[in-house]
């Protein structure tokens, strides 16, 4: 099953989503209206609410007005934090679009972030659940970590494997297991189920960021909507590049160490590098074991629709081209 086809699926939740994510952005200052639209209708996939609606109805059939408010919710951090993050990296394009900050300027794209965090608060007060609220607060605090260890670990090409996957845990990861439990809270699931899909989340976020960090150097830009090498352009060492330096002969690492140093880098030489020591291959092993453990993990499921959508998404998401 396709992504279109999972979406079709849960179509009138989607389309309710949409509406209220346009209507709870809109205030009497232009400049949030129109920079929220922008970010809001960049692209995106929606991942993140729809792994919500999957687990809330793989442990309940019913929907709730909680369960919109709160994709809502997830999608704005999730928009926050792209803006707060194309302004740290000094993106230029997402989506194949002119990013907002590039449009509406740095002070513009923090500012709105800001608005989006702390619309999303105001959302999560309305639905009144009080672990619903824990796991949002937790989860937007480990974001802010995630972010300043990026910063930190700028141009740094001495991060390993493990402290590399804390980062992506962080910045990525945890909003997809937020996402993913709060849907099964808001539905009455039990423990096992939250736990269960819980874990899902966590291991389907790093299958998603490992995904993202194959794509950045052995995708398509026009496909992507952005740059080739941009990690490496924004000094940013991902698993790609980890797994090559701790393989490679002295000449090769000197060689990703110049390239990391240098504002103009040579693509190509890069990549066959990567290839040479089977760094593509590397992380597609490891996109396949976070898949498989995302999958594994809902075993305590009773056997459906929405669980094996669950599973369908996983396996969509390991082999996605965008």
């Amino acid at each position: 099953m396709t992504i279109s086809s999972i979406k079709k699926l849960l179509s009138k939740d989607l389309k309710k989503l949409d509406i209220n994510l346009k209507n709870r952005s809109k205030t009497q200052v232009s400049m949030i209206n129109d920079l929220s639209s922008h970010i809001i209708t960049s692209g995106g996939k929606r991942l993140r609410p729809i792994l919500l609606f999957l687990s809330a109805y793989s442990s309940t059939r019913n929907e709730t007005k909680d369960l919109i408010d709160a994709a809502v919710v997830v999608e704005f951090i999730h928009a926050a934090t792209l803006l707060h993050d194309d302004v740290v990296d000094m993106s230029k394009i997402r989506h194949s679009r002119d990013t907002a900050n590039m449009i509406w300027g740095n002070e513009g794209a923090v500012l709105v972030g800001d608005f989006l965090y702390s619309r999303a608060f105001e959302i999560i007060v309305e639905i009144n659940n009080s672990q619903v609220y824990e796991t949002l607060a937790k989860t937007t605090n480990i974001i802010s970590q995630g972010e300043v260890m990026q910063l930190m670990n700028k141009g740094n090409l001495d991060v390993n494997e493990s402290e590399y996957m804390d980062i992506i845990y962080r910045k990525t990861a945890i909003l997809f297991q937020a996402s993913a439990r709060i849907g099964a809270i808001i539905a009455g699931g039990n423990d096992i189920t939250v736990d269960a899909l819980s874990s899902f989340g966590l291991h389907f976020g790093n299958a998603y960021q490992l995904r993202n960090d194959y794509l950045d150097y052995f995708g398509q830009s026009d496909i992507t909507g952005k740059n080739i090498v941009e990690d490496l352009l924004e000094g940013k060492a991902t698993l790609p590049i980890i797994h090559a330096i701790s393989q490679s002969n002295d000449e090769d690492a000197k060689s990703i160490r110049n390239a990391f140093s240098k504002s103009d880098v040579n693509e190509d030489s890069v990549i066959k590098i990567l290839e040479k020591y089977s760094s593509n291959l590397y992380i597609k092993q490891k996109i396949d074991e976070q898949t498989n453990l995302a999958i594994s993990a809902l075993k305590p499921l009773s056997p459906g629709l929405y669980k094996d959508n669950l599973v369908n998404l996983a396996n969509f998401c390991k082999n996605r081209v965008s």
